[in-house]
């Protein structure tokens, strides 16, 4: 008794008596954490649900229950199976320290988070009309209809010979053309090879433009159609001798004509701004120590893309 009397007054005892204490007190409190068996895997239903929403790519819980509910007894056993084995390969590289260090798995689980992200979608409010009224007259310009025109041309060369005696030949060529009012379809027998193309069906002002040189495009662009050959209009590469039968001016485009257009970019718009928000959220969770100050571009940057 003395000398237990004796060893209980040792600082050193003491202090284990105290941890000890500490240790089992902790356990207690944790026991569930402690409960946790590597081998032992529970299924639920809504770990199901869950699983059946990521492979599915979508976050719908109510059409993902009546899908599980509807599921036959091995259609069920299947995805039982097929999250099972996901759980023990994940389960098993964990146990293997895969994650740590390893910047191919480090940039899937990012990309896994952005994805998660997108769930939020679903509660964002669907875009009304005058949602996307009000989006089109913002982005008025980004529906603008580009020039087109239909015409064919003859081609005389300034190459082997002189500008001026290249818009000799070209005026001849035109009175010619004019006298015998050849039609679209004849034009090729007359002048030389071009570079590009003898006809141009449909084509906008910017490939004419890149074809002939830009006075080209706006001297064409400024005549009116009709069954008489006009020029000569000079080009990058000599004379042209043109016929016009269509020449549409750029426009914009009244909103019911793009309307489907304009509510797959509004829509696109507002599924980038839900997610860049949720993100925002999960960064505001964090201090973030940097020699620089922090924007709201993080959020941005964090957005991972395939």
């Amino acid at each position: 008794m003395r000398f237990i009397n004796k060893l209980a007054k040792e600082p050193l005892f003491q202090f284990l008596i105290i941890a000890l204490v500490l240790l089992g007190g902790e356990r207690l409190i944790n026991a569930e954490d402690y409960a946790y068996d590597q081998y032992r895997i529970e299924i639920t239903d809504k770990q199901l649900l869950q699983f059946m929403q990521l492979r599915a790519k979508t976050f719908k819980p109510d059409q993902a229950m009546e899908a599980l509910q509807r599921l036959s007894s091995e259609d069920r056993q299947r995805l039982v199976d097929d999250y099972a084995r996901n759980e023990v390969l994940f389960r098993e590289a964990m146990a293997l320290n895969l994650d740590k260090n390893d910047q191919i798995i480090r940039r899937r689980l990012i990309q896994k988070m952005d994805y998660l992200a997108q769930g939020f979608y679903d509660e964002t409010q669907p875009l009304t009309e005058d949602d996307l009224r009000a989006y089109y007259a913002e982005h008025r310009q980004a529906y603008k209809k580009s020039a087109e025109t239909t015409f064919t041309h003859v081609f005389v060369s300034s190459q082997n010979r002189s500008v001026d005696a290249a818009k000799i030949t070209a005026d001849k060529l035109l009175a010619e053309l004019n006298a015998e009012q050849v039609p679209f379809e004849k034009a090729s027998r007359y002048g030389e090879r071009f570079l590009y193309n003898r006809n141009y069906v449909n084509r906008e002002d910017d490939e004419i433009g890149s074809h002939f040189g830009k006075p080209f495009q706006e001297q064409l662009f400024a005549y009116s159609i009709g069954e008489a050959w006009q020029g000569p209009v000079p080009s990058n590469y000599g004379w042209h001798l043109v016929l016009l039968v269509k020449n549409n001016a750029a426009y914009i485009p009244e909103f019911e004509e793009v309307s489907s257009g304009v509510f797959a970019d509004a829509q696109r718009l507002q599924q980038s701004d839900t997610k860049r928000l949720a993100i925002k959220k999960l960064l505001a969770k964090y201090q973030i120590v940097t020699d620089r100050p922090v924007t709201d571009q993080v959020a941005t940057d964090l957005v991972v893309t395939e």
